[in-house]
């Protein structure tokens, strides 16, 4: 009898503990996470870019480098028409 009574008053004490544990470290509610962004960024591509918030409409500009990048394109064309149209292109 007395064996029977400490196996459950451990019994009861251990299940108490577990819920305590979980109570305490809140694993019985999820924080809910927001996955979705709420700003968009733009690259202006010269020394700004944008920075648009989806939610109140904000635009903001920020400096993102000191120069602003240089696109060059050239291209070089060379069409060969027999009778009809020759052209050479270089810039």
């Amino acid at each position: 009898m007395k064996i029977q009574k400490n196996f459950s008053t451990g019994f009861l004490t251990a299940i108490s503990g577990v819920l305590l544990l979980f109570i305490i470290t809140g694993t019985t509610t999820r924080e809910k996470s927001n996955v979705t962004p709420i700003y968009e960024f733009y690259d202006l591509e010269d020394t700004r870019g944008l920075i648009f918030n989806k939610v109140t409409g904000e635009i903001k500009y920020e400096e993102i480098r000191e120069k602003p990048i240089e696109t060059i394109d050239s291209y070089d064309l060379y069409l060969r028409t027999p009778s009809y149209l020759d052209l050479r292109l270089f810039d």
